[in-house]
């Protein structure tokens, strides 16, 4: 049986009556389940919003979670929206959130019995916990948020680049970038930068910040360049648009 459950305050559906459909410790199989299903009046047509400040680290579709989203918190929480509605999802890996940002519609996708939204959350350790408490307000990240991960990161490409710093990316902050890749550049104060910002937007495969453009900073960057339809060849340039990408210029 589904309860209602009206006093959720940090809304993950647009405001209304919502119903817990299945917990995070039961259901009907018997099996451990890794969150909560929620329902809404609208259903299908419930859109779904980010449940704190973040950074998108997953957006993509998979044969069990159906289309999906994961948002990493400054706390390095992670929550994690599943089933939703095909071509309804917002936002793509890298952008930045904040808590009620619409991310996308509540839908049927993925190994699932019926239009809902599944939502998980996953410590800092990457443990699976109870996200429940989190929605009614019971419990919180404990921390003050600030996830602009990109204002902080034009900030150090300008300082780096030694142009005036005022995490505001235009054409002089292009004009004076430098092409990067591990043969070209490879030890640069820039790479640093470049490595900590893909980090925490979600491209963890470039493993260690330390400045140096070695291969797994080549795949972070192919993985990156892939992503936003940038010529997939590990290698940073203003001209084959990647830096626009990173500084998010047209």
């Amino acid at each position: 049986m589904s309860v209602i459950i009206n006093n959720i305050q940090n809304d993950v559906l647009e405001k209304g009556v919502y119903y817990l459909t299945s917990d995070y410790k039961t259901r009907n199989d018997s099996r451990t389940h890794n969150g909560i299903d929620l329902i809404g009046k609208n259903k299908s047509i419930d859109k779904v919003v980010a449940i704190a400040d973040g950074v998108v680290i997953t957006s993509k579709k998979s044969k069990s979670a159906g289309n999906y989203v994961e948002i990493k918190h400054a706390n390095n929480f992670v929550s994690r929206y599943l089933h939703m509605k095909d071509k309804s999802v917002l936002v793509k890996k890298g952008d930045i959130v904040r808590k009620g940002d619409i991310i996308g519609t509540m839908g049927n996708t993925g190994n699932s019995s019926g239009a809902h939204l599944h939502l998980g959350i996953l410590d800092k350790n990457g443990k699976v916990i109870d996200p429940l408490p989190y929605l009614l307000g019971e419990k919180n990240f404990n921390i003050v948020i600030d996830n602009d991960y990109y204002k902080n990161f034009v900030l150090n490409v300008q300082r780096v680049l030694n142009v005036k710093q005022d995490g505001i990316a235009g054409p002089n902050t292009l004009k004076n970038t430098i092409t990067v890749s591990s043969k070209t550049n490879r030890k640069q104060p820039i790479v640093k930068v470049i490595q900590e910002y893909l980090y925490n937007i979600g491209y963890t495969e470039v493993g260690k910040i330390d400045g140096i453009a070695g291969s797994n900073f080549t795949k972070a960057v192919k993985h990156f360049q892939k992503d936003n339809d940038c010529v997939t060849d590990g290698i940073i340039t203003k001209r084959a648009k990647t830096w626009q990408k990173l500084l998010k210029l047209k």
